[in-house]
């Protein structure tokens, strides 16, 4: 079940809504929802619930412990046996399969892969959890009031199973105490609608001809370069769709969560990229992985070499590579299982860390409207490399979609029947729509102050909702794309 279904939409929604407002204080509230949110990852199947109640269990057990242990040893002990038990889950359920095949690769060793079943959200509930235990140990009067406090933050159902990634401290006041108003209720509703819109009108109808295209055995230049465009379009507002539909399905139960997007495709620069997508994972790792690894022993010791050697200004350019590499290694690994998806993390690293180092000077250039458009057209250009890379499937299929982009160039019957076919009017429409709306946000933007906006807001918003509720008539499920991680 996901949010842009029928039976959640008029169903499961509708009815926790309901009961939720029925039942008295927060406790009960909490159960309510902690209730509901483990019925919701039921329907994604039953085999893996024991997996997400245990997590839940030893998530809070290790808390428990870090909340009364005061001896620093020991509870440093307890965070990385904690922060060790999340990452060995993944690592089973996620990558067993990788590694064994690449060890069978290397050793020529004909090992069976596992083919464990990936768990839905498990990326996500094992974030929220090392959240818990690394804020706890941070602080531990930060410690759950229990375990259904702590369970109904790792399962909350809004965000379990794609985000956005709620840090616990920010989740705790309001697991504690939270106000559902009328108005608050209202805007939920309406940011449900819209990203149920940007999901169903715009990137399911692209996605259908991406996937056309990155299967299409005629592809060439034409072919390879609408089908990258398109993906980018598509995935934003498939990920922006998702994390608007949960923001808005938490508000209407007095929660606010975090904004995993801020115009992104308006960024100046690969840097400023990353700070406006997916920022709730960015800033996951920002604060649990980067900023630990940079005050840590071995980089402050490396520091002082490197500033006796090089200066203040060239240490502090050298200290960020190497806490920048991991992250952005298992950035592209925490995507998937592949190769493919470690080269793409280390081609957006690459970038960051020129940036970041001042090979690549963005500062200038922001300061002038030609500079500003030469800064966009390159951020465009490495994203696109990048999202072939996402999307493809693989190093091989990545590497046929990119020379096909640069080099395919001889036009065949077949492949321009294929762009007639699949590049249907509805697709062209709504991809044109979708660009024009994440370059240049502030076309609709520019109206929010207007007396007339917000009943507008509420007539647009029910014109939307009809065109959805015909969209789920006329075609068949298509999940997120982020369900996959």
């Amino acid at each position: 079940m996901v949010f842009s279904s029928a039976l959640f939409l008029f169903v499961f929604f509708p009815a926790v809504f309901a009961v939720y407002h029925i039942v008295p204080g927060i406790r009960g509230k909490n159960a309510v929802l902690l209730l509901v949110s483990l019925v919701f990852y039921c329907f994604g199947g039953l085999t893996y619930v024991p997996l997400l109640l245990a997590s839940i269990l030893v998530n809070w057990l290790f808390g428990r412990a870090l909340g009364r242990l005061e001896e620093k040893k020991k509870r440093r002990a307890a965070v990385t046996a904690a922060v060790a038990f999340n990452v060995a889950l993944v690592a089973v359920f996620k990558y067993l399969d990788f590694f064994v095949a690449n060890i069978n690769a290397l050793l020529g060793t004909a090992i069976p892969l596992p083919g464990l079943p990936l768990p839905l959200g498990i990326s996500f509930f094992t974030f929220a959890a090392m959240s818990y235990v690394i804020e706890v140990y941070r602080k531990p009067a930060n410690a759950a009031h229990g375990l259904a406090e702590a369970a109904l933050y790792i399962s909350f159902f809004p965000t379990i199973l794609s985000g956005p990634i709620f840090s616990y401290r920010l989740a705790a006041p309001q697991l504690r105490e939270r106000t559902c108003t009328a108005e608050g209720t209202a805007k939920g509703i309406r940011r449900l609608i819209v990203g149920m819109a940007k999901k169903l009108l715009v990137a399911d109808v692209i996605g259908k001809m991406v996937d056309g295209i990155f299967a299409s055995a005629a592809m060439d230049a034409r072919l390879a370069w609408l089908g990258v465009i398109g993906y980018t379009v598509q995935i934003y507002f498939d990920f922006s769709g998702y994390t608007d539909m949960a923001i808005g399905i938490g508000a209407c139960f007095g929660f606010t969560l975090p904004e995993n997007f801020d115009e992104p495709y308006t960024a100046l620069g690969l840097t400023d990229f990353w700070k406006r997508w997916h920022m709730s994972l960015t800033g996951w790792f920002r604060n649990y992985l980067y900023m630990p690894m940079t005050l840590s022993k071995p980089l402050r010791r490396l520091y002082k070499r490197w500033s006796a050697k090089y200066g203040r200004e060239g240490a502090n350019r050298r200290s960020i590579l190497i806490p920048m590499a991991v992250v952005w290694l298992l950035t592209g690994l925490w995507h998937g299982a592949a190769w493919s998806f470690v080269v793409w993390g280390l081609w957006h690293g690459t970038f960051c860390a020129l940036e970041g180092v001042g090979v690549i000077r963005t500062d200038g250039l922001k300061r002038t409207a030609g500079g500003r458009l030469a800064l966009r057209a390159y951020t465009a250009a490495v994203l696109f490399v990048g999202n072939a890379l996402f999307r493809a499937g693989g190093i091989a299929a990545a590497g046929r979609v990119l020379a096909a982009m640069f080099t395919g160039w001889r036009f065949t019957a077949l492949g321009t029947l294929s762009l007639q076919t699949l590049c249907t009017p509805l697709a062209a429409a709504m991809l044109v729509l979708g660009l024009v709306l994440s370059l240049f946000p502030g076309v609709l933007s520019r109206w929010r102050d207007k007396r007339w906006a917000e009943p507008a807001g509420c007539v647009l918003s029910l014109a939307l909702l009809a065109l959805c509720v015909m969209r789920m008539a006329q075609s068949g499920f298509a999940p997120f794309i982020y369900l996959q991680f």
